[in-house]
């Protein structure tokens, strides 16, 4: 009994004894366990009241389902937003982990943040470029999740209340944005083509049986007139002298909060539009000297300009003279990427798998008429299929508008442009959030600031490393770009808080940056159309730049920029404020 009782209380000695790193490691534990049981029931629950989002990001359980848009849906979602973030905050944030912590934060904030959009901003009412179902079916048809004959079962049931759908969106809108309006009809009437002959032709080839075939075929041809309706509604708003359309512009206070809940960034709108504003002279200057050097190569038939602006536009209108043919267009950008592809391997920048699919195609009809080109990547649900980079089909616009496009993206600052959206920007980073950051939350609720700021850093990285071998003209437009990324900044919080004009506009895009016709034109339609966005690229491009001069000095001797990549796409696409608390801890 002795021996028991020495042995007991020895035990219980070391126990009692434990250190307090021992006992915050246990507790760190027990927490992380117990939310990542509410991470499951939490994402479970948002695809469920977000079944048009769980497509896009490969969570197939709700794919049959439909959101009908009407005031009893969009009740559900304040309060759905409200009792998540009741459960989330139940939780001490401070017992878990830094990782967990992190998700954490962009929970409380994605909830906030839908909350806010719904009850506060009303952009349901405001904006009918919300309301298009295209994009989720063309989804469901062109991921690899299933077999087609299950993929369209799915999208018989998916689609069967469409004209549900249009319907009370149509019964949602008042008051809306007469920009909002242009692109809804261009998108959807764009979106049409999802239901066109590939789908009919996927229908032939599959082994439905008669009776399921043409259940199918009438669901599409009722989904397909509920949006031609729904167009012909907006363009009677458009011609109708007497709709109430609200001013696209937010004003500083809806600014400054979406703002907020959008980039999660160190920065305030005013902060970035300062630094813009001052940045700007920065990269004229450099302009300034790089052109002069190069004068004689490409302008010393005419005369030399007093103004320094002047002068650098007639070198860039020279040099962008020479660029891709719009039916080619589509080839060199491929080639691009393969050399892309090439050089970051040979530079041992990442550890690129190879074995990822990536393909350049022509932008699905549903995406057009915001940019020239896009990025997308595979669902982080799903581990297998093609990351795409899209790009517009110039060769189906006028020959005057295609030129003005391509002499803004010329045979230099199209590599910018593939760099950017392809390799190693967006279609990399995409692959690793998906794939390397071992974490749902942070690809599934993705924060642009990071994506759009990596995009942007990798342009001048590869530049640092040799792309383009150092010639003059990379270096200009790559400045060009800069200038292009701090004046989305400058004309984004101009028009949406002091009223810039569409002269305001193009004299800043003309004079100080250097753009086209045709860019400028395109950029003050994506003002109209968007908020805040703009401002992620160039905010997230200095907040990157910063965590790696400091992890840099943070390192020493043992720094490598390799290690800088992976370790900073290690943590997904989570905000850069949040990562540079992990690797500088």
């Amino acid at each position: 009994m002795k021996r028991i009782s020495v042995a007991f209380l020895f035990v219980a000695y070391l126990f009692g004894c434990s250190t307090p790193e021992v006992t915050s490691l246990h507790e760190s534990a027990n927490a992380d366990n117990s939310f990542k049981n509410f991470e499951t029931r939490f994402l479970d629950a948002y695809w469920k009241q977000y079944p048009s989002n769980a497509i896009s990001i490969g969570y197939g359980k709700y794919y049959d389902r439909l959101s009908i848009p009407d005031s009893n849906y969009f009740a559900g979602v304040s309060h759905f937003s409200a009792e998540w973030l009741d459960s989330l905050h139940s939780m001490s944030i401070d017992a878990l982990s830094d990782k967990s912590k992190i998700s954490y934060r962009i929970i409380a904030n994605q909830l906030s943040s839908d909350r806010w959009y719904i009850d506060t901003l009303k952009s349901q009412e405001w904006n009918p470029a919300s309301y298009n179902i295209s994009g989720e079916c063309y989804y469901l048809l062109t991921q690899p999740w299933a077999p087609l004959d299950e993929k369209l079962k799915t999208l018989a049931t998916h689609i069967q209340n469409a004209d549900e759908f249009y319907h009370h969106a149509l019964l949602t809108i008042h008051h809306p944005v007469k920009e909002y309006v242009g692109l809804a009809i261009q998108q959807n009437e764009g979106g049409l083509d999802v239901f066109g002959k590939d789908l009919q032709d996927s229908i032939n080839q599959s082994h439905l049986d008669p009776s399921t075939k043409d259940s199918l075929r009438k669901n599409i041809d009722r989904c397909t007139q509920a949006m031609k309706g729904y167009v012909t509604s907006l363009k009677a708003m458009l011609s109708d002298k007497n709709t109430a359309f609200r001013d696209f512009r937010l004003g500083k206070s809806l600014y400054n909060t979406k703002f907020k809940y959008d980039l999660v960034t160190h920065f305030t709108p005013e902060e970035i539009f300062t630094k813009a504003m001052e940045d700007k002279k920065y990269y004229q200057q450099r302009m300034y000297s790089l052109s002069v050097g190069m004068w004689p190569t490409y302008c010393r038939d005419i005369p030399k300009p007093t103004d320094s602006l002047e002068l650098v536009k007639a070198v860039i209108d020279r040099i962008s003279i020479h660029h891709a043919d719009p039916a080619h267009l589509l080839d060199t950008l491929t080639g691009q990427v393969q050399a892309l592809q090439n050089f970051i391997l040979e530079k041992n920048l990442f550890n690129y798998d190879t074995t990822f699919s990536l393909k350049v195609r022509l932008m699905p009809a549903y995406e057009r008429g915001v940019s020239l080109a896009s990025a997308e990547s595979i669902p982080p649900y799903q581990h297998e299929g093609t990351t795409y980079f899209n790009i517009e089909d110039l060769s189906q616009l006028p020959k005057e508008s295609a030129d003005g496009t391509l002499k803004e993206y010329n045979n230099y600052s199209l590599q910018y442009l593939t760099i950017h959206e392809a390799m190693p920007g967006h279609c990399l980073q995409g692959i690793y959030s998906n794939t390397r950051s071992h974490d749902i939350i942070k690809s599934v609720l993705q924060n642009g600031t990071m994506i759009e700021g990596w995009a942007v850093y990798c342009e001048s990285m590869m530049f640092e490393e040799g792309w383009g071998h150092h010639s003059p003209e990379m270096e200009l437009f790559q400045d060009k770009w800069k200038l292009r990324e701090l004046c989305n900044v400058i004309l984004d919080y101009g028009v949406q808080c002091l009223n810039y004009s569409r002269e305001d506009v193009a004299l800043l895009l003309k004079n100080g940056a250097f753009q086209t016709d045709a860019q400028i034109n395109e950029k003050y339609h994506r003002a109209t159309v968007s908020q805040v966005q703009l401002c992620s690229y160039y905010a997230g491009f200095l907040e990157i730049m910063s965590l790696r001069n400091d992890f840099k000095k943070k390192s020493g001797d043992q720094y490598q920029l390799k290690d800088f990549h992976e370790k900073f796409l290690s943590y997904g696409s989570a905000p850069v404020k949040y990562i540079r608390e992990m690797m500088l801890k």
